[in-house]
C-alpha cells in the first residue's frame, strides 16, 4: 500500500533529487490523535502525515518554518495539531489553524526563551525538544543538563533525569483509585 500512495511516493522522488538515499519512515515519536485523524513524522520532521482513519486515506502536511530537529507533534488546547520545537534557544510552538474558507495555515502561538529557564553547561549547546505529554501542556526539553519538563501554563521547568542522548520521549500516565484500592486491600485480607 505504501508505495501506491502519491504522497509517500513524491516524498522518496524529493529524498532521491536531494540525494538522500534512503527510504522515508516513520519517526519513533509520540503521535497526535484529533478526532478521526492521526498525525505522525517522517524522518527529521520534515513532513507531517495525516492518516485519515473513516477515509483510510494519507495526506501530507508541511510543517511551519523550523531549522531545528526535533520536534514535538501535540494536540492543543482548542484541539488543533500543535508543534513545537526550539532555535537557539527558543522553544516555539505552533498551532494549525484549520479554516473551512481558506487553506490551513501554521500561527505561531507563543515563543518562551529557555536561556533563563533551562540549564545549559556548554554555551554553545543548543536545548531541543524531545516530546509532549497530551493533555497536561508539559514540553520535553534535553540539554546537556538533563532532561527537563516544561509546564507551559505555570513555566515550571523541572529536572528529570540525568544528561542522556535523548531522541525521543514517550510519557504515560497512570491514575489511582483510592476507592479500588481498598476493594483491592480488602480482598486480600479475606
Amino acid at each position: 500500500m505504501a508505495a501506491t500512495c502519491e504522497c509517500y511516493a513524491q516524498h522518496m522522488r524529493d529524498d532521491i533529487a536531494e540525494n538522500l538515499y534512503h527510504l522515508p519512515y516513520v519517526m519513533p515519536r509520540r503521535i497526535a490523535v484529533i478526532g478521526d485523524e492521526v498525525y505522525f513524522t517522517l524522518r527529521s520532521a520534515h513532513k507531517i502525515v495525516k492518516y485519515n482513519l473513516p477515509n483510510n486515506c494519507l495526506s501530507m502536511i508541511n510543517p511551519p518554518p523550523h531549522t531545528r530537529s526535533p520536534i514535538a507533534l501535540m494536540v492543543m488546547e482548542d484541539s488543533s495539531l500543535g508543534f513545537a520545537c526550539t532555535e537557539s534557544s527558543t522553544l516555539y510552538l505552533w498551532s494549525r489553524k484549520v479554516n473551512s474558507e481558506a487553506a490551513a495555515e501554521w500561527v505561531k502561538c507563543r515563543s518562551i526563551e529557555l536561556e533563563t529557564i533551562v540549564p545549559v553547561v556548554d554555551p554553545d549547546y543548543q536545548p531541543f525538544v524531545v516530546g509532549s505529554a497530551e493533555g497536561v501542556g508539559v514540553i520535553f526539553i534535553n540539554t546537556d543538563a538533563g532532561l527537563f519538563t516544561l509546564e507551559l501554563k505555570s513555566g515550571r521547568v523541572r529536572k528529570v533525569d540525568e544528561p542522556a542522548h535523548y531522541f525521543s520521549v514517550l510519557p504515560y500516565m497512570s491514575f489511582y483509585t483510592p476507592d479500588r484500592g481498598i476493594l483491592l486491600a480488602l480482598s486480600k485480607t479475606h
